[in-house]
């Protein structure tokens, strides 16, 4: 490859007409009042924007960007030309400056790219227009029947676009075009519309093309010609076929709506694969949700050794069954490292007046309690912080009604964050202040505790 500026040394020249296109498109300023009239421009093409002239009107400022491109076309080359241009208003005149910025060549089987880094240096690569945008970002392209030149003129006359062709595929199709010609000849309708104009497909949580350029190539598809000649036969199927017969199975009609080829290794291989396909088709099995299934079982440190855990008759049944033991086992966990807790907060129980202050004795009732009273204290966060100390969860019931939630007390760093109710009500003066009183009683607890150790000590 040569040096950048040799391409741009060596560059079609695009016609007049375009650049006269472009400064059309810039507007040009008018300001006038009932003694006097500026023009910014004598140019007549163009839309003036007219103004008001005053004794405070700004007669010198940066007017506007622009970007415009040309696409030229010969037997051996494609050009993409980017021109930027830059509008300015020095003392009531409209100065325009202009630069190629960026450079595409589709020629020699290459795809060179060029921008331009200052006047006369040149770079490899595309420079975006702006910050958070792309080399074309709000580029107007000059209508030259570009496109149709492109189909009839260049290196690529001899494909037939049966979806037509955008200058965004250029690249793409130029690269694969002999690809793409022996697909055409060989009428291999589906893959040769696949390689030229690829699309993402989802699979497993992850998003991938359809096909797989690092596989396809001159002597692939000789071999495989067979396969695809006279079809509409997609490359997801051959890779699916390929791999369920690496399995010694055989594709079961209906399987690749559910099962994507880049999944095959996921099946556990305690199940023919032929069973597996035909469990699929019979239960419209979504296979992320099978896959979450698995995760599952593998949390759960359940070997699989059977054909039913492998493909239960009711997945959804048994993904619920593995979900509750798994949270069940979870509680059982969290209940063990939440026992020592328990025991820290367990003097903060008192009888105060008319109400009691309760702490929860196990985790499960903070979301009983916010499930009754309608609030977040049953939420993860809370539960997560209250196990491990970043703050305490008190419960203030009337005592005649232990069972009953009434009002939730969130207690940090020796204070009362807040107390609320249902739908996070604001408590009654009379909640307030027997909370107040029961915060003085459990500080001057803490204090007479911290003294009887310095007197131990």
């Amino acid at each position: 490859m040569k040096e950048p500026k040799y391409y741009i040394n060596h560059k079609l020249k695009p016609p007049k007409s375009f650049f006269d296109w472009c400064y059309s498109q810039i507007h040009t300023y008018k300001w006038s009042n009932k003694q006097k009239t500026i023009l910014a421009s004598d140019r007549q093409d163009c839309y003036v924007v007219e103004k008001r002239l005053t004794k405070r009107t700004n007669l010198t400022f940066f007017d506007k960007f622009y970007s415009f491109a040309i696409v030229l076309v010969t037997p051996k080359r494609i050009e993409i030309q980017s021109y930027c241009f830059w509008s300015k208003i020095e003392d009531g005149k409209q100065v325009i400056e202009s630069e190629l910025v960026n450079f595409e060549q589709f020629a020699n089987n290459e795809h060179v790219k060029v921008s331009t880094r200052r006047e006369g240096e040149y770079v490899y690569g595309l420079t975006p227009n702006f910050c958070s945008g792309g080399a074309y970002s709000g580029t107007r392209f000059y209508h030259n029947d570009a496109i149709e030149r492109i189909k009839d003129t260049s290196e690529l006359r001899y494909l037939s676009f049966t979806q037509g062709l955008t200058i965004f595929e250029l690249e793409n199709i130029y690269k694969y075009r002999k690809e793409i010609e022996f697909l055409q000849k060989i009428n291999a309708r589906k893959l040769a519309d696949e390689v030229m104009y690829p699309r993402y497909v989802y699979s497993s949580w992850s998003c991938k093309k359809n096909v797989d350029m690092r596989t396809i190539n001159e002597k692939w598809l000789r071999k495989n010609k067979p396969f695809f000649k006279n079809s509409d036969r997609s490359f997801r199927e051959y890779e699916l076929e390929k791999r369920i017969r690496e399995r010694n199975g055989k594709v079961v009609p209906g399987i690749e709506e559910y099962l994507d080829y880049r999944d095959i290794n996921k099946i556990p291989k305690g199940v023919g694969i032929t069973r597996f396909q035909n469990w699929m088709v019979k239960n419209r099995v979504d296979f992320n949700y099978y896959l979450d299934y698995l995760s599952l079982l593998n949390d759960l440190n359940v070997a699989l050794d059977s054909e039913n855990l492998i493909i239960p008759k009711d997945l959804t049944k048994a993904h619920d069954n593995a979900v509750n033991l798994l949270n069940q086992m979870k509680r059982e966990v969290e209940t063990k490292e939440y026992e020592g807790r328990l025991k820290k907060i367990l003097n903060y129980e008192a009888t105060i007046d008319n109400f009691s202050f309760v702490v929860p004795k196990d985790l499960n009732e903070l979301i009983i309690e916010g499930k009754t009273l309608h609030h977040c204290v049953g939420g993860s966060g809370y539960i997560n912080q209250h196990k491990n100390g970043q703050t305490t969860i008190v419960f203030v019931r009337r005592k005649e009604c232990l069972e009953e939630p009434f009002f939730t007390l969130e207690l940090k760093n020796r204070q009362i964050v807040q107390v609320r109710g249902k739908h996070n009500q604001d408590p009654p003066e009379e909640v307030t202040e027997v909370a107040d009183k029961w915060l003085e009683w459990i500080n001057s607890r803490s204090k007479k505790h911290k003294l009887a150790k310095v007197g131990a000590a």
